[in-house]
């Protein structure tokens, strides 16, 4: 791979992950990058023009397309779903093409989340088993049933273990519960999503219930992470891949991003306090979902009552530097409620 520039091509590029990745790469000086992104919005495609991205129009299930695309590329970015099988397995049969085509290995980096470490709490406890993304053995010990597992180890597995050439090397990229409302020329351009999903789902069924929300009691435990320290990890593993520097990839490729922890409770009670104060709520004092508001809110999962825990010793071994803490996360709620009732009509 040239140090100088490199063909990416990236899935997600209007999301709240692709959008700060694709940012990113567009600010990296060197390399520069030749990027071609697959979304499914003309008009979108039409604003990242002045950008200098070329676009194509196309959907996770275009897989031919995808993977034409995937083997004129030097870097694959997916970020756009972590269970799509189908476009995982046509990125992975690109990049195999474009191994043999030019002897060179490019590299995958798939978004996967930390729901495949997930249990069944239902917000009743707290839980002591600690992931750690440098443990190997542990990491292969992930029953094969839980959520994301089945393309974890498809993409594991095309790595190739005991092969003497690989034709990909891939990564597994895992954030946690990420907050903070996405900044930039591209959110101001209206092409990217600013909002991230786990914390704004809770804010619009407790805004709507009238009451700060939480599955069970609260008492499960996620780890969190700032947006732009997520985009900042994938930054530091590309410029790992251009330098070609020997990190872990395939069963090694594991790169958790967390920067803290925190119980549900905690969040529900941020919300609170917050819809109190816009008068929005009588009491900041959160209260259980009942099924029905389970099922009418998040389609009956209590999955926001898991426990998920973990350590990015790995991540932080390659240079990572997340800034932001749970403290920063708690206090980001406010502005976010502020943001989702600016937009209401």
């Amino acid at each position: 791979m040239s140090p100088d520039r490199a063909k990416v091509f990236l899935l997600g590029a209007t999301g709240y992950i692709g959008g700060g990745v694709l940012a990113r790469l567009l600010s990296n000086s060197k390399p520069l990058f030749d990027i071609t992104v697959l979304l499914r919005d003309a008009v979108k495609a039409d604003k990242l023009k002045p950008f200098g991205v070329k676009t194509v129009l196309g959907t996770l299930d275009d897989t031919d397309k995808i993977e034409s695309l995937a083997s004129q590329a030097d870097i694959v970015f997916e970020c756009a779903d972590a269970d799509h099988l189908d476009s995982t397995k046509a990125m992975l049969a690109g990049l195999k093409r474009r191994h043999r085509e030019t002897g060179r290995t490019p590299a995958l980096i798939h978004t996967q989340f930390l729901g495949v470490l997930a249990d069944n709490a239902a917000g009743m406890y707290a839980t002591d088993d600690i992931y750690n993304d440098n443990d190997v053995e542990q990491l292969a010990k992930i029953a094969p049933e839980q959520p994301h597992r089945e393309i974890d180890l498809t993409v594991i597995s095309a790595d190739g273990e005991g092969q003497v050439a690989r034709y990909v090397k891939t990564y597994l990229v895992l954030p946690s519960t990420i907050y903070g409302l996405a900044k930039g020329p591209l959110v101001d351009a209206g092409i990217m999503n600013p909002q991230s999903q786990q914390i704004p789902a809770l804010i619009m069924a407790s805004i709507d219930r009238g009451r700060a929300g939480m599955v069970g009691e609260g008492k499960n435990i996620w780890p969190n992470v700032n947006v732009d320290d997520v985009v900042q990890l994938y930054e530091v593993l590309w410029n790992c891949i251009v330098a070609e520097k020997d990190v872990g990839h395939g069963k090694e490729g594991y790169y958790f991003a967390e920067n803290g922890e925190h119980k549900l409770y905690e969040v529900a009670k941020a919300i609170g306090v917050a819809l109190k104060e816009f008068g929005l709520a009588d009491t900041d004092e959160p209260s259980s979902f009942t099924k029905e508001e389970l099922d009418n809110y998040f389609d009956g999962s209590e999955s926001l009552g898991s426990n998920s825990r973990c350590r990015a010793e790995r991540s932080r071994a390659i240079g990572w530097k997340p800034r932001k803490t749970t403290e920063d996360m708690l206090a980001s709620i406010k502005p976010e409620i502020q943001y989702m009732l600016s937009r209401v009509p």
